[in-house]
């Protein structure tokens, strides 16, 4: 009688432990695909990069399908580097395009 009072305290406590295993590698994971979220900042630099191109020319290239002047561009350009404020086109560009964003990969220099 104690024996299977002892075998079943031993269960009850690893069901217990993988339980609380489960659970925590599941907020590990959740921590791990949220650290990986890139920023709009982050974005805009990969692409960049990722093209050989300046920050400006990719402004430039998200703003083809809108109806934006040059100036505009130029504006809000500024209104970035001083303000890191994003402009409609550019969110607009890297929604459209973010799956093939994360699947590019920074050259390493």
């Amino acid at each position: 009688m104690i024996s299977l009072l002892y075998y079943g305290i031993i269960a009850a406590c690893v069901l217990i432990l993988t339980v609380i295993l489960f659970r925590r590698a599941g907020r590990l994971e959740k921590e791990r695909v949220r650290d990986t979220s890139l920023s709009m900042e982050e974005y805009l630099f990969k692409i960049a990069r990722v093209t050989g191109n300046s920050e400006y020319d990719v402004f430039c290239k998200s703003a083809e399908i809108w109806p934006v002047s040059r100036e505009k561009i130029d504006q809000d350009f500024s209104n970035y580097l001083q303000h890191q404020n994003v402009p409609h086109y550019l969110n607009d560009f890297v929604r459209r395009n973010k799956k093939h964003i994360d699947e590019l990969h920074l050259p390493r220099f």
